[in-house]
């Protein structure tokens, strides 16, 4: 073979495919897209490159053109997840109908386009992306049986989720205080952050939205409201026991200690399936009261799995607290 006149078709599709996933994809999409080309326009359809599109790195108008006429027609049924910045927002949902889509990330909000996006509280554009603005761009351009939800994660990035009705996807991502009443029935997996602390209700309205949530990732620095409350047998219950029949991993590696007593204590919930456990040891200690607290025992019996960032000590007390402890490991 003359090296001079090697083309991209004369690799075999796995060198091709190693060549290609090296790549930007926004590159390999808009080289390979619509060329006139069948093996490469249906390589670069790959569900790989077209699942999530980042588009924060560009502000070539050209790309953003080809893009909007050409591309996102041909892939609009792989799109999950876009990443882009608010300007841009309007122009990529009214390029194509996406039904698979569940994922916005916004990023790098201006104070020149707050007015379009924006309801502005005291100066502060951290608050109030307009839900309802998005909701109604969906109805303009056909899509009626929609929900968004909007989360705010800082004060200059934000997660916006929007998807059809019913939501049939097993898992969901970065929920935050103000999601919809919507029952999601086929949820397992759901990771939840918010800039705000999440309060005891918040979980009650989890238990009865996620009824066959199986996996629950914690994300909160902030302590809830009523973390001085104490409780006592003979003090009024100032709580409802929120029940979670099928949880089985809870994750709360990055969160308060708060986080960890909301779903231990038996007075606050009901954990009856709980077999693995991601955390701070140092916190599980604080909670349990050094592994001896009676509140927190019952929903550590069935424990099997205990991944933590420090090291664990085998006291006598942790392999009675967790009878049915098998596996530790670090958290790296």
């Amino acid at each position: 073979m003359n090296r001079s006149n090697i083309h991209l078709l004369d690799f075999p599709n796995e060198i091709l495919l190693i060549i290609l996933r090296k790549l930007n994809n926004i590159d390999v999409l808009y080289s390979l897209v619509d060329i006139n080309n069948g093996p490469l326009d249906i390589f670069a359809q790959e569900k790989m490159f077209t699942n999530t599109l980042n588009f924060t790195y560009t502000d070539d108008i050209s790309l953003i053109d080809r893009y909007c006429i050409n591309i996102l027609p041909r892939i609009n049924h792989n799109i999950k997840c876009f990443i882009l910045e608010p300007v841009l927002l309007e122009r990529i949902l009214l390029a194509a109908v996406y039904p698979n889509l569940t994922e916005f990330k916004l990023f790098n909000f201006e104070q020149q386009i707050v007015s379009k996006y924006f309801t502005v509280a005291s100066g502060d554009l951290f608050h109030n992306l307009s839900r309802e603005r998005i909701q109604q761009t969906l109805i303009n351009i056909g899509q009626h049986n929609t929900a968004t939800i909007v989360n705010y994660l800082s004060r200059c990035t934000a997660e916006c989720s929007i998807f059809s009705l019913p939501f049939t996807f097993d898992y969901l991502r970065y929920l935050g205080n103000i999601f919809p009443n919507i029952v999601f029935n086929y949820v397992t997996y759901l990771l939840v952050e918010d800039h705000d602390a999440f309060g005891h209700e918040f979980f009650v309205r989890i238990a009865r939205s996620f009824p066959l949530l199986k996996h629950l990732h914690i994300l909160n620095i902030q302590p809830q409201l009523s973390s001085n409350l104490t409780l006592s047998s003979d003090h009024c219950q100032s709580y409802s026991i929120i029940e979670y029949p099928h949880l089985t991993s809870l994750d709360v590696i990055c969160s308060l200690t708060d986080y960890l007593e909301q779903f231990l204590d038996e007075t606050k919930a009901s954990v009856p399936c709980l077999t693995e456990l991601e955390v701070s040891y140092r916190y599980l200690k604080t909670v349990t009261n050094n592994f001896t607290r009676e509140e927190t025992r019952r929903n550590c019996a069935k424990v099997k799995k205990l991944i933590a960032i420090e090291q664990f000590d085998n006291s006598q007390d942790f392999y009675h607290y967790f009878p049915s402890f098998e596996m530790y490991s670090r958290f790296d």
